[in-house]
């Protein structure tokens, strides 16, 4: 599930430049993986109708108070995907893609820091860099 987060971050930041809209929705899609991956690897697994809000939820429980600012972010980030998807009046600009990909990497970064404290012998996803500022 790692490798295939990294592969939607690389894909969000490939494609920031021509199609915000994909940018955005890959960003989404990598935070969201990396989000499982926490909550799975803490043994829980989300069943309920609303997964991707509930796996952000839990997956902040679970990394704790130095994530709320950050969760939060991606709750917020979550909303607006959900516009995308399903309004097909959605709109996302370059700054909203180059936000979420930015957030991302920030997501991707800290947890890949907290999964090795908790498990040294986890072979980790390599650290990712932000989008020109």
């Amino acid at each position: 599930m790692l490798s295939a987060s990294q592969r939607n971050l690389e894909a969000a930041k490939a494609n920031l430049d021509s199609f915000e809209e994909t940018a955005f929705k890959a960003a989404y899609d990598a935070m969201l993986q990396v989000a499982r991956v926490v909550v799975l690897s803490a043994g829980y697994r989300p069943i309920d109708g609303e997964q991707h809000k509930t796996t952000f939820a839990a997956a902040g429980v679970i990394l704790g108070k130095d994530f709320e600012g950050l969760i939060r972010k991606i709750q917020s980030f979550r909303i607006k995907r959900n516009n995308c998807v399903y309004d097909p009046l959605g709109f996302v600009s370059y700054a909203e893609a180059k936000a979420i990909i930015n957030v991302c990497v920030q997501f991707w970064n800290l947890t890949r820091e907290y999964l090795q404290k908790q498990s040294s012998q986890l072979e980790l996803f390599p650290r990712q860099e932000m989008v020109g500022e």
